[in-house]
């Protein structure tokens, strides 16, 4: 049994039971309460080991296929197909849904159903100001605190370089939440590691649309390594600015190849 403490409540629009942010090794329940959740984080907690629920397999298998672009925006998912497909009824698939609505990557409404929801312009730029507004506390206190991640950083780019020889574009990205992780568990802020953590879903979304491995520049992980440098010297105004300029630079990116898409469709 697992047991923390709360840490106050978030108008999470999550409509499950209990939703759950693992990130990194911080595992945060959300249990609804009204309209609102309590988010309850258990500092340094590993889940229970044990076989893999059946509604914990398709709520991964739904959010893997809406990530990597199976199911594309605004496309409808339509219960019965999902059901015939992944082989479940349509209580646990309506509960998965409603989750993946909380998480970001779905919209429901009474006439058309589920859908997953579409990515625009502004999404990402809105993403990427709430990314920066709390990662950009995240490395300030790290730095405050002098944590040194320089070691794990590392041995992440060697695994993330065998990710790009390997094609393996999940992999890659989830490496590189891994590093973000560590640098937020570094601020020894339990809210603000919740806060990081439930927005990774929508964040590992955008990186599937509009990031590929022939264009995934190596500078990403040489910025991880000096902003990993920097926090280990205790200097948070150097962490800040290096921090807005990765993250800056990854949005434009990302923002230029959505414009270059849409003028290639018209």
């Amino acid at each position: 049994t697992l047991s923390g403490v709360c840490m106050g409540r978030t108008s999470w629009t999550g409509l499950g039971l209990r939703q759950k942010i693992v990130y990194n090794n911080l595992l945060s329940i959300a249990i609804p309460s009204g309209k609102l959740y309590t988010i309850c984080v258990i500092i340094n907690a590993v889940e229970p080991r044990g076989p893999e629920t059946r509604f914990e397999s398709l709520l991964d298998s739904l959010r893997e296929a809406i990530l990597t672009g199976r199911y594309r925006a605004g496309e409808r998912l339509v219960q019965d197909d999902l059901a015939a497909a992944f082989g479940v009824s349509r209580i646990p698939l309506r509960e998965a849904l409603r989750q993946l609505e909380g998480e970001g990557l779905v919209t429901i409404s009474p006439n058309r159903g589920a859908v997953v929801r579409p990515l625009a312009p502004k999404d990402i730029v809105d993403l990427y100001d709430l990314r920066l507004a709390l990662e950009t506390l995240a490395v300030r206190r790290a730095a405050e605190r002098f944590v040194d991640v320089r070691a794990s950083t590392a041995r992440l780019a060697d695994e993330a370089q065998q990710a790009v020889e390997q094609r393996a574009l999940t992999r890659l990205f989830h490496l590189d939440r891994d590093f973000h992780a560590d640098i937020a568990a570094g601020s020894d802020n339990p809210h603000l590691i919740a806060a990081l953590g439930s927005q990774w879903w929508k964040i590992m979304r955008v990186m599937h649309a509009y990031l590929k491995v022939g264009t995934y520049a190596p500078s990403v992980w040489q910025e991880h390594q000096l902003l990993a440098e920097v926090i280990s010297y205790g200097d948070p105004d150097r962490a800040e600015a290096v921090l807005r300029s990765h993250l800056l630079t990854s949005r434009d990116k990302i923002l230029a190849d959505l414009r270059e898409n849409a003028a290639a469709l018209r």
